[in-house]
């Protein structure tokens, strides 16, 4: 092989791989979207089965459950749904992002809201696990609350208009997840915040 042919065989193999990965971050931003959508629905409409079913904080116990040498773990796993429930349920006055599902105040029926985009990101908390459940994702969300009375009230003030930002991680990137043989291939909901300088109010 001559060596402009060397050359030319090592540009396709590179332009190869590179299509390749872009097809792959591609199919995950639209997997994190559809996810992101459906917590979002689920929000408005308090479907829980769907909230627990993708939020990180119920799945990290039911995974402690599933690597447990318990024999009651379906009543274990029951239990757990039922206190994230009652936990979900509780009332929720102030609009505070550092609480347990502080989202329940962010989206609400009385919105619209439009995903702008969302970015992957490469997980450095976790630089054990394979290559691609390091990447996680982040999502831009514009909100617009329909209802002045009902929309959450962030510095003092009723938020008219904002701009939140999703954090979306992989099942596998939980500590120490991959070693559970049966754990879920899916994203989950981790935490939402306000973007800054993107609110204005009523």
């Amino acid at each position: 092989m001559t060596k402009n042919k060397i050359i030319v065989s090592v540009i396709i193999i590179v332009l190869v791989i590179a299509s390749a990965f872009y097809l792959f971050i591609e199919n995950d931003k639209k997997e994190v979207k559809a996810v992101v959508t459906r917590y979002i629905e689920a929000l408005k409409s308090k479907d829980f089965n769907v909230i627990h079913d993708i939020n990180i904080a119920s799945q990290k116990r039911i995974l402690f459950i599933l690597k447990g040498s318990n024999s009651n773990k379906d009543e274990l796993l029951k239990q757990v749904y039922n206190e994230q429930k009652a936990s979900f349920d509780a009332p929720q006055p102030l609009f505070d992002m550092n609480v347990i599902w502080a989202e329940k105040l962010v989206f609400i029926p009385d919105m619209d809201y439009k995903i702008l985009k969302v970015v992957m990101e490469e997980d450095r908390d976790n630089p054990t696990a394979f290559y691609r459940k390091r990447i996680n994702a982040s999502a831009e969300i514009e909100v617009e609350y329909t209802k002045k009375d009902n929309a959450p009230v962030y510095e003092g003030r009723n938020i008219k208009k904002a701009t939140y930002l999703v954090k979306i991680v992989h099942s596998k990137n939980i500590t120490r997840a991959q070693k559970i043989a049966d754990i879920t291939d899916k994203w989950l909901f981790k935490g939402v915040a306000v973007k800054e300088g993107k609110v204005s109010y009523w």
